[in-house]
């Protein structure tokens, strides 16, 4: 399970650092900052954690489908932001929902910061707490931009960025299902075949094959 949770993480900076490429240069160092800052406010409470604390947290079913809501909630901003990023010819009102989006640097963002400076405080043992807090914050507020300017010159094509997000956020989703459930399900499993409702589903997918065959027909047609 720590290596789902593990992956996630670093999928969800990846991710992160993906969207500032959309950023100017000084917008970057602004959301850096704010991740830096996460971290050393965090300073405090971050020594009162132990690595069986945090393993005891992994494990709770009910703090981990808490977390589920979050992630839900941050991965839906996410690909709402790639939706929105779609087109150039917008409105003042969608172009208002889209720098908002922008800059929502991502719920996940901070819990990941916050392991990161916990794991930080563990390996730098004899280390003033304080020292590896401002220190990992300096560092991100100068890595953060720079590898972002760095993902942007490797990845040039706008749209390549785009759906890479898109993606990495469809698999923080599937990943975020394998955590949080952590082996229990909402309702127990039957071994009867339910006939009908399974000839329903397959009747409301042709369905919507026909129409949705017959609207692309009609507006082929239209075209040409």
């Amino acid at each position: 399970m720590e290596t789902v949770i593990i992956l996630m993480m670093l999928l969800v900076s990846l991710s992160f650092m993906l969207k500032l490429t959309f950023m100017r240069p000084w917008q970057m160092v602004l959301e850096a900052a704010l991740v830096a800052l996460l971290i050393v406010f965090s300073i405090d409470i971050a020594v009162l954690q132990s690595k069986t604390q945090i393993e005891e947290w992994i494990q709770t079913p009910e703090l981990m489908l808490n977390v589920a809501v979050i992630m839900t909630i941050d991965v839906a901003l996410q690909i709402a932001f790639c939706i929105s990023m779609v087109g150039n010819n917008i409105g003042l009102r969608e172009k208002i929902l889209r720098n908002i989006l922008l800059f929502i640097p991502g719920l996940l963002i901070f819990p990941v910061a916050f392991y990161l400076l916990v794991s930080m405080i563990f390996f730098f043992t004899g280390t003033d707490f304080y020292t590896v807090g401002y220190g990992l914050g300096f560092c991100l507020l100068i890595l953060l931009p720079i590898m972002s300017i760095g993902l942007k010159y490797l990845l040039p094509d706008r749209s390549s960025r785009l759906e890479l997000i898109f993606y990495l956020n469809c698999i923080i989703g599937m990943l975020g299902i394998i955590a949080t459930v952590n082996g229990q399900t909402a309702t127990m499993g039957v071994n009867e075949l339910n006939l009908p409702a399974l000839l329903t589903i397959i009747g409301i997918i042709l369905i919507g094959y026909i129409i949705g065959f017959i609207m692309y027909k009609r507006k082929i047609n239209k075209q040409s």
